[in-house]
């Protein structure tokens, strides 16, 4: 990314602060009609992608170009046609009225921006993503097999689809969620870390876990929970907090690579952390017509469970190296509670959210509340330049995000309009054999592939428009189907090849990241894990009565932790391979869907690791009694 200075610098910030109050001022007021709304928010958010991100490698990287002026041309044109017309768009038939050659330019114009805004912003693969499933759009009527549709485009339908459409394209309902819900989230995560919420989730974590055994690392599984709750993205969360628990973590004896794997995994779970979860819940919700608050009380008990694996990994790792506590000064509990004000902005978006309060409305009272609490408990009170500063920020993270939903509403058009969603769900209920678990398999690998080096929310986008109907269709619970797939296009982001969060704790590490990435997909190995459970247990998304709730949460937390003991090789002593085996059939059985089978192997796992430790401890004792040499 470009740093502006200067005059330069200061348009740009003015623009994105602009694109900011305009968030903002919606948020407040009310969204405007769909169409103008989100040609607005485009027409903001598209040109900051050319002026911020270079073309290339070789392009200027302290100054905008020419051809990016062009480029931001390109993208306000076709925004501000859109904006002029918006009554006439609406009232126009879609597919019957003719399309004007004027429209097939300004369509053409904008969807090359968003190509190239993609492009630069986002990553190439998700580029040729896109292109792929255009070009699948337009051949697909002589394509052989399920992939054939039976009807094709001409150009100015196709650029009818992609600009013109109220529902699909590039101002479709993707695009909606982007302008109406993401970025006053977006702004209220910024505001939230640059009035001292960030630093003090660091403080928290570390007075927490800090004096624990390999505590860097458990500090770097806290925070980045925390962080996650506001940040909502693995790659922001990873240099966050990994700047200073990577560090550390090496300090005290983790190998590098191990050190980058553990901020990565950690990390990796910002978007599966209620209350913002990046873009998926708000997509979640438009997709299933689920209220946006249901969604994420569903998704808190899995989010717990994954980091409570991560932890359990952590300190079977930390007793396997024999590895202890942090060194350095831990923040007093008396210095926390008088920061514990800076809190309330959280409190505040969830109560708001309880209180049938919309999403945006929310997000705007809690941003406000963190501006206030600034004064009082952060380290720098949110001044005007501070806030003028912090849009700017915000905005720069929202281009990335509208990039992402613009290209992906070409995508989406591409899927539905030949029919591939339903042939390909028809297609893993065939392979399947009408198998549950191993449809759930299949879309785990479809899901791991779509996700490969492409940004989680149009891997998840994809992924649940391939597989959910056919989750669906075999009994399995529409939260429970999309949250399923939301996982996996999550973690696709720790599993290589293009293990993009584990790449990022590796730069940090200075480590091997082929490495890191595949020792942050051995870690993982309980949010693996975690979609079949709630597949299978829909106590586990608070689908039931407290104690079955109670009862399979603590089941699924004692065989998350069993399995990661398997995975280090290593509970209070060393596993073999007899062991291992024993303790695996143990914590399948009792994170199963069968309730009394759960309770019992969930008590004979705590007997277990009772015994282990007990052990631990006799040969400890027997290892001090005996002499030393020469002694």
């Amino acid at each position: 990314m470009r740093r502006l200075t200067g005059p330069v610098g200061w348009a740009v910030g003015g623009w994105a602060a602009a694109a900011a109050c305009f968030h903002i001022w919606t948020a407040y007021a009310g969204a405007l009609e769909p169409r103008p709304m989100r040609a607005i928010h485009l027409m903001f958010l598209l040109p900051l992608a050319f002026l911020l991100f270079p073309a290339s490698a070789r392009s200027p990287a302290r100054r905008p170009t020419a051809w990016d002026a062009a480029w931001c041309a390109a993208a306000i044109g076709p925004t501000l046609y859109v904006i002029a017309n918006a009554n006439a768009l609406t009232e126009r038939w879609e597919g019957v009225h003719p399309v004007s050659t004027l429209q097939v330019v300004v369509g053409t114009c904008l969807v090359l921006a968003v190509l190239e805004a993609a492009r630069r912003a986002v990553g190439f693969w998700f580029f040729v993503t896109t292109l792929v499933f255009i070009a699948f759009l337009v051949l697909a009527p002589w394509l052989p097999g399920f992939l054939r549709s039976p009807r094709a485009y001409s150009y100015p339908r196709l650029i009818e689809m992609f600009y013109l459409y109220a529902d699909e394209g590039v101002l479709g309902t993707l695009t909606g969620i982007s302008s109406n819900l993401l970025m006053i989230f977006i702004l209220f995560a910024s505001f939230m870390l640059h009035s001292g919420v960030g630093q003090f989730f660091m403080d928290i974590s570390v007075a927490l876990a800090g004096r624990f055994r390999g505590g860097p690392a458990k500090v770097a599984v806290v925070s980045s929970g925390l962080y996650g709750t506001i940040s909502g993205s693995s790659v922001a969360d990873c240099y966050a907090t990994g700047s200073f628990t990577i560090p550390l973590m090496k300090k005290i004896g983790y190998r590098a690579e191990i050190a980058g794997a553990i901020e990565a995994t950690a990390s990796c779970g910002g978007p599966l952390m209620p209350p913002i979860m990046g873009a998926g819940a708000f997509i979640m919700a438009e997709l299933t017509a689920i209220p946006y608050s249901t969604i994420i009380v569903a998704a808190a008990l899995p989010a717990v469970l994954y980091y409570t694996g991560l932890l359990a990994t952590v300190h079977w790792e930390a007793l396997k190296h024999g590895i202890g506590a942090m060194t350095a000064d831990l923040p007093s509990l008396a210095r926390l509670t008088r920061r514990a004000i800076l809190f309330l902005p959280f409190v505040v978006v969830i109560g708001f959210l309880e209180a049938g309060y919309s999403p945006s409305k929310s997000a705007l009272y809690s941003l406000l509340v963190a501006v206030g609490v600034s004064w009082f408990a952060g380290e720098q009170p949110m001044t005007p330049r501070r806030i003028f500063e912090t849009m700017g920020e915000a905005m720069k993270s929202g281009v990335i995000v509208a990039a992402v939903l613009a290209a992906s509403g070409l995508i989406v058009a591409a899927m539905s309009r030949t029919g591939f969603a339903l042939a390909f769900s028809s297609a893993i209920i065939n392979f399947s054999a009408g198998y549950l678990l191993v449809a759930l398999a299949l879309i785990f690998a479809v899901v791991s592939v779509l996700g490969t080096g492409i940004p989680t929310t149009p891997a998840y986008i994809l992924a649940v428009t391939v597989g959910g109907a056919a989750l669906q269709k075999l009994g399995v619970d529409i939260l429970a189907a999309h949250l399923f797939v939301f996982y996996y296009a999550v973690l696709a982001d720790v599993t290589p090849p293009v293990a993009v969060t584990a790449f990022a704790g590796a730069q940090i590490a200075g480590a091997n990241p082929m490495r890191t990435g595949w020792q942050a997909f051995r870690i993982a190995i309980g949010g693996f894990l975690a979609p079949f459970l709630f597949v299978y247990q829909p106590p586990l998304l608070m689908r039931g009565t407290p104690g079955e709730i109670v009862v399979a949460a603590v089941s699924a937390a004692i065989g998350i932790a069993a399995l990661s003991a398997v995975v280090a090789g290593h509970m209070f002593r060393p596993l073999g391979w007899g062991r291992r085996l024993l303790l695996t059939a143990v914590a399948l059985a009792a994170v199963g869907p069968h309730l009394a089978i759960s309770v019992a192997t969930s008590v004979a796992l705590v007997l277990l690791g009772a015994w282990d430790w007990r052990a631990e401890r006799r040969d400890g004792r027997a290892r001090r009694a005996v002499p030393a040499p020469g002694g």
